[in-house]
């Protein structure tokens, strides 16, 4: 999946910061808000970027574009699912080739179709499906998968899938994880999870490359600052958190809590078994900020 040393890594890179929110939905599928609405209210929140991600339908937003503010042309695609007996949901960005997909593709054709086009396919909320680690290893050509949704954790407390991530990343190598609203602007879900990329190219095709890359990391609200790795120990910079985690592969990562002050940096001292490495930041009111991964 990777192919250069600095993938996952956005601080190996050279670049600005963009904020940007993957998945939302309009009147065009089963969001209350219109297109129009729907790209405004990231746009008015600061938003750097977003993708509007109806189901079945890509949503022309290009005229919402501003000097400042990208859209991407994005979809959430169903279908049966041979691995779980449920429908599967796909998360794409930097969608071309079609505007409408079809419920009889299967996984791997909507995979297939959407990289085919130059785009950047994702495993949509599995801690809501019930979708495994085990029910992605027969799928091939995705990005990454949602550690965090908002609207699934609002409305079913099943939101976090950093377990399933981190079964995949165990079984079958690197993926990405991207936190998302998947607001319907029904339930308050709107601004709690959202994607940090870090590129040079502010365009759509830019920040889609540089997603594929893994060069940014996911958050509810803390920053990582800094993350670098050699060969005696990884090391993360933050903003103030009450915790601070270095995840690996079973049971070799270590974990760091917060004193009479808070932490705003951290220290893991390599074992040499991690597999990977991937940070985790809590602040004090228990928002989290996920790195990608990073092999060892």
């Amino acid at each position: 999946m990777t192919a250069n040393a600095s993938d996952g890594n956005p601080f190996l890179t050279q670049g600005r910061w963009y904020r940007g929110n993957l998945h939302a939905h309009s009147t065009n599928s089963d969001g209350a808000k219109s297109p129009a609405d729907a790209v405004a209210w990231y746009r008015d929140a600061g938003y750097d970027f977003m993708a509007l991600s109806d189901h079945h339908v890509v949503s022309d937003t290009t005229g919402y574009a501003q000097p400042g503010f990208v859209t991407i042309p994005g979809i959430e695609m169903h279908g049966p699912d041979p691995y779980t007996g449920e429908r599967y949901h796909i998360l794409a960005a930097g969608v071309s080739g079609f505007e409408r997909s079809s419920e009889s593709w299967g996984p791997q054709e909507a995979i297939d179709l959407v990289n085919a086009g130059g785009g950047i396919a994702v495993m949509a909320h599995p801690y809501w499906l019930g979708q495994s680690a085990h029910d992605m290893l027969e799928i091939d050509g995705f990005v990454g998968m949602e550690v965090f949704n908002s609207v699934t954790d609002v409305t079913r407390a099943k939101g976090f899938s950093g377990v399933t991530w981190d079964e995949y990343l165990l079984q079958a190598g690197l993926t990405w994880g991207f936190a998302t609203d998947d607001v319907h602007w029904k339930h308050g879900a709107e601004g709690r999870g959202w994607v940090m990329v870090r590129t040079e190219d502010f365009t759509p095709t830019g920040l889609v490359d540089a997603m594929r890359r893994g060069l940014f990391y996911s958050t509810m609200g803390p920053e990582i600052l800094d993350l670098q790795v050699d060969d005696d120990e990884v090391r993360v910079s933050t903003s103030p958190a009450a915790r601070i985690s270095f995840i690996a592969a079973r049971s070799r990562g270590s974990s760091h809590l917060a004193g009479a002050e808070p932490l705003t940096a951290a220290v893991h001292e390599r074992r040499g078994t991690e597999v990977y490495v991937r940070v985790e930041v809590e602040d004090a009111a228990g928002r989290i900020a996920w790195s990608n991964p990073v092999l060892l």
